[in-house]
């Protein structure tokens, strides 16, 4: 390699001038070691929030050795779209028909890693018409929550009837899942009755044996909570859940009453076990509740233990990314982290717990 420098002029490779200075140097040229290492798969793909044409995929950033650019969202073996954050909505489905969706990793190189695990999602039934209940007044009394497994719904809604099928969840047969209903009232606290029913056998209505899947007696109790186990002979699929809170009394699946409120959701049937979200905290079952989630900006803790806990969020690396202490009832500014998918880590000086939520 030959460097020169000239006064007042660009230098020649060759030849001699007056004023300035050449010198060489040794360049030894050796063949490029080109990437051929490929991304880990994606893992923990699921899906959420299924209605009659759309899914929401969510799944755990894959790694690479110089880094992952993209993920290819198949629809069975087709290609759905190439997105760079770890989720995806999918549109355009077809009601009542089985799909399945799987997610592959690639990076600048064009090395595309194996496929993560296949979920598998039914959408829901145009044809199925569910009979109609609700509470006549929710001026003295409403439901405020409703938590079973992924739904952690806080409604502030005032009709009789609210229809949030658009939020659903996965349950595994066999499974047991913990629901967690925290009635609302405006002032005076009165007595609910409460009662949840799923349609396990999808043919459209909730009076079926073992559909009615869980009743409390009317107290002023709150929160109230009940186990739930997926029967084995569950239709697989999306299906309809009823959940009814009724002032001095326990509901029928069909009933308009006088006061209190009926919320309707989606629960998607598999036949794989799924996490519940119960969790354990100084050998007493409590509940660490995230919300909103998916959040952008605020993201609100409310946990049973009075006492002052640890926390820390982690990214789907395990890289820390923010911790402090929180109680019953906190806010957490979130605003500053990256889309994405993050673990939430609660610890009270000898347990620890961990839920998901998602950066928006």
């Amino acid at each position: 390699m030959r460097v020169s420098m000239r006064y007042n002029a660009i230098p020649a490779a060759c030849g001699a001038f007056d004023y300035g200075q050449v010198e060489d140097y040794t360049v030894n040229l050796v063949t490029g070691t080109a990437d051929t290492t490929t991304p880990t798969a994606p893992t923990s793909l699921t899906a959420s929030g299924t209605t009659q044409t759309t899914t929401n995929l969510s799944w755990t950033a894959a790694t690479d050795n110089v880094g992952v650019t993209g993920y290819d969202v198949y629809q069975g073996a087709t290609l759905k779209a190439t997105v760079t954050t770890t989720s995806y909505a999918v549109t355009g489905l077809t009601a009542a028909t089985a799909y399945t969706f799987s997610v592959k990793a690639k990076d600048a190189a064009g090395n595309i890693s194996a496929a993560s695990n296949t979920v598998n999602v039914t959408t829901l039934s145009s044809s199925l018409s569910y009979c109609a209940s609700q509470g006549n007044s929710t001026a003295d009394e409403r439901i405020g929550k409703v938590v079973f497994g992924t739904i952690n719904n806080t409604s502030a809604g005032t009709a009789g009837y609210e229809n949030f099928t658009a939020q659903s969840t996965n349950a595994g047969r066999g499974t047991a899942y913990t629901i967690t209903v925290t009635p609302t009232w405006t002032s005076s606290v009165y007595p609910e009755g409460y009662a949840v029913w799923i349609d396990y056998n999808q043919n459209g209505v909730f009076t079926d044996a073992g559909e009615l899947v869980w009743s409390k007696t009317a107290s002023t109790t709150t929160p109230v909570s009940g186990s739930i186990t997926i029967p084995a002979t569950a239709t697989l699929g999306a299906t309809r859940m009823r959940v009814s809170m009724k002032y001095n009394g326990v509901p029928t699946s069909c009933e308009a009453f006088s006061y209190g409120q009926v919320e309707d959701y989606t629960v998607n049937i598999t036949s794989v076990p799924v996490a519940t979200p119960t969790l354990v905290l100084n050998e007493v079952e409590e509940y660490l509740i995230l919300y909103p989630n998916p959040t952008d900006s605020y993201l609100n803790i409310t946990t049973t233990d009075s006492r002052a806990l640890s926390y820390r969020i982690v990214n789907y690396l395990g890289q820390e990314v923010k911790k402090g202490k929180f109680t019953q009832q906190e806010s957490i500014n979130v605003s500053d982290l990256t889309s994405g998918i993050y673990i939430f880590e609660s610890h009270d000086g000898q347990k620890s717990v961990s839920k998901r939520f998602v950066k928006k």
